[in-house]
């Protein structure tokens, strides 16, 4: 089994779960001891190491994530996002393995009060395109050998503090105001319960497209009162603000949820909610950059 992205927040969590298989890490950027390195950008380069290795489950969750740089360079984004998936998935289409590819709810355009697997997505920005065309490019390749796991708002213990809910502890520890988008809604989901949903799918043969998120629909200022709130941190310190006036390059969906009845009907453990979240995460978050 090779994990494609292990140093990323997702990846960190497969790591663990899937710590008792014959797991091979590998990263691009904050590469750990031990990990290989695996640029999804460079396709030669990918398709040497999958042919090196010959594993018969890919995990792909690396990813070229930050919308307002994918904005910036397209074509970056479309290299690492889906050209480098679609090449995991030519490798295992000639060998047989299985491939599990983590995508966007972002996707979706938000304008649908709930989204199922079947919907038709409309991404609004470079990032959603490339998760969108990865996964045509996936099921295209490997029609039955396939798992494509939409999920959003993803946060929980990470060594690079990258998510929204550590960032803003970070940065109001600091002393700063942060800004935050009122009207942007969404499905906080701990890495932790996505990864052991994962692990789930993957022992059962599960195939097909899986919308796999928390349980709880809110809005980011909600969030973030709420992360203050668990972290002992001043509220007043969240500035809310609408998303047009926040200059942002990428167009966001403002209003995503994902139905995961799918998901649970398969008997998947159940994801936390927010407040269980939180809890988990002050065990193990608190201390940052500033803590």
């Amino acid at each position: 089994m090779l994990l494609i992205g292990a140093s990323g927040q997702v990846g960190t969590a497969l790591a663990e779960q899937f710590s008792c298989e014959n797991l091979v890490t590998a990263s691009h950027s904050h590469a750990r001891p031990g990990d290989i390195r695996v640029d999804l950008g460079n396709q030669t380069a990918t398709r040497q190491i999958l042919d090196d290795l010959r594993p018969d489950v890919v995990l792909v969750a690396g990813a070229m994530c930050n919308a307002e740089q994918c904005e910036v360079d397209p074509d970056a984004c479309e290299s690492v996002n889906a050209i480098g998936p679609a090449t995991v998935a030519e490798y295992a289409r000639r060998s047989g393995a299985r491939v599990v590819f983590f995508s966007t709810d972002h996707v979706f355009d938000g304008t649908r009060d709930r989204y199922v697997e079947s919907d038709p997505p409309n991404p609004l920005n470079a990032y959603a395109r490339s998760k969108a065309h990865a996964e045509v490019l996936i099921r295209e390749l490997i029609p039955d050998r396939h798992l494509i796991i939409r999920t959003g708002w993803v946060y929980g213990p990470d060594a690079q503090r990258r998510n929204f809910a550590l960032r803003l502890v970070d940065r109001i520890a600091a002393g700063e105001t942060v800004e935050v988008p009122w009207d942007q809604w969404g499905s906080p989901t701990y890495a932790e319960d996505l990864a052991l949903a994962v692990y789930y799918l993957v022992e059962l043969d599960s195939v097909g497209t899986f919308h796999a998120t928390g349980p709880d629909f809110v809005d980011r200022g909600t969030l973030a009162r709420k992360i203050c709130d668990g972290f002992g941190l001043d509220r007043n310190a969240v500035v809310l603000r609408q998303t047009c006036e926040l200059g942002q390059v990428a167009r966001r969906s403002l209003r995503v949820q994902l139905e995961c009845k799918k998901l649970q009907s398969t008997g998947a453990p159940p994801f936390r909610g927010i407040a269980d979240g939180l809890r988990s995460l002050a065990t193990t978050g608190r201390r940052g950059r500033h803590g």
